[in-house]
């Protein structure tokens, strides 16, 4: 019996998966604006590459905290891609930077 299944394992299509391209920074925006109990990083980046299958934007702070989201689009077809963190236990200074993932076919 367990001859027998063998071959069916190789039969099926193996989906591929999405590969990581770290962007440079030149390609996407980010800025932080603090609030009353609250800080906003907003991070956007423009491609209209059918390859891509979403990309992760990864927060990096002083205290070595990271927080990663991912980006989206306001409608399939849209170019514009767009996310915000939200954090309250750290502002503005103590964001050192965003780092952009593109996962493409």
């Amino acid at each position: 019996m367990k001859l027998m299944i063998i071959p069916l394992l190789f039969a099926c299509e193996v989906e591929t998966q999405a590969k990581p391209f770290a962007l440079e920074q030149s390609f996407y925006d980010w800025s932080c604006q603090d609030f009353e109990g609250y800080s906003e990083v907003a991070v956007s980046t423009q491609t209209c590459d059918a390859d891509i299958q979403f990309i992760v934007a990864e927060l990096q702070l002083s205290t070595g905290k990271t927080i990663k989201t991912n980006l989206k689009t306001s409608f399939e077809g849209s170019c514009d891609w767009e996310e915000s963190f939200f954090i309250v236990d750290e502002q503005c200074d103590q964001v050192e930077g965003v780092a952009l993932t593109a996962f493409a076919e």
